[in-house]
């Protein structure tokens, strides 16, 4: 039986609702990266921030551990995620543009929710994105998968999903394991990396994967091939994730050119066990779709901008 007070709790909750958006104010200067740019961790933020409003959600899952049958430690956690823009360089465009991320259920297995998400600079349709999330319980650290309470499943979408069905697809192609001689750069997971699960946050692995074309881009020594590629415009990010990072794990990014067009596979691998009983292995792999021709520089990008801005001043 539940719990003294767990009833009326569970009762006041509206499981009806299957969408959600999430509203930030026009962007500046503070919003955007070294490229003049919306950093996509932003967005998988936003992401996380339109989905976490669903009334059955909320802050540390409380609302969604008191769903029939109540238990108090449910959760989710990060499965697979992507992000797909309308258009390469598209993130270029975001200054001075409020951001709506709008979400919604999609598909519903026996332990996973998908939900996906439209993102919009004004009513401007920018990009599209899934997350895959597994219902779990237990203590960090030791977190079993659970059933998806039967109020929640109840939203499910009747159709499925083109991005997750490219995201799985990817997923499915991709090697568990760099190939030999991929290019290689060091990582150490941050304790600001952690979240209240006390691992690395689900934006953290597509940062890493940012950083790394970053890296690459600037690396004179790194193969002609790989610099041209990490050199585009990017289009889309897919994570999949196979382990928890926690702080001071060690850690390297291996990197190499995928199969497809404008292709760049990622993964970022523990290179020595932690105290917290995490071995080495895999932590995440994923692929940066990139194109539309070589980034811009920040200048001229701020150029455009403020172009732009005197343009709209004089209507």
């Amino acid at each position: 039986s539940s719990a003294p007070g767990m009833a009326g709790a569970t009762e006041s909750i509206d499981v009806t609702v299957r969408e959600r958006e999430y509203r930030v104010q026009a962007l500046n200067q503070q919003d955007l990266d070294r490229n003049f740019s919306l950093a996509t961790t932003h967005l998988f933020k936003w992401m996380q921030a339109a989905r976490m409003d669903m009334p059955w959600m909320q802050p540390g899952y409380r609302a969604f551990g008191l769903l029939d049958p109540p238990l108090p430690s449910r959760r989710l956690l990060v499965a697979s995620q992507m992000v797909r823009l309308v258009h390469p360089g598209v993130l270029a465009e975001a200054a001075g543009d409020e951001v709506v991320t709008r979400c919604e259920v999609g598909s519903v297995g026996r332990t996973s929710i998908e939900f996906r998400y439209r993102i919009f600079f004004g009513e401007r349709l920018v990009g599209s994105g899934c997350t895959t999330m597994v219902v779990v319980a237990g203590e960090p650290g030791r977190l079993k998968a659970t059933p998806v309470p039967e109020a929640v499943r109840a939203l499910a979408s009747s159709s499925e999903g083109d991005d997750r069905t490219l995201l799985l697809t990817t997923l499915e192609g991709l090697p568990k394991e760099a190939p030999g001689g991929a290019y290689a750069l060091p990582l150490v997971v941050r304790y600001s990396d952690e979240d209240v699960n006390k691992h690395a946050n689900h934006s953290a692995l597509p940062r890493y994967f940012e950083d790394a074309k970053e890296a690459i881009l600037s690396d004179q020594g790194a193969p002609a091939a790989l610099r041209e590629l990490a050199g585009q415009q990017l289009e889309a990010v897919m994570v999949g994730y196979s382990s928890e990072a926690r702080a001071e794990d060690r850690c390297e990014v291996r990197v190499a050119r995928g199969s497809g067009e404008g292709a760049l596979d990622l993964w970022v691998v523990r290179l020595a066990p932690n105290r917290w009983g995490g071995q080495p292995g895999l932590i995440g792999r994923g692929r940066l779709l990139c194109g539309g021709g070589s980034m811009p520089s920040s200048e001229e990008l701020r150029i455009r901008s403020s172009k732009g801005t005197s343009a709209a001043s004089r209507l």
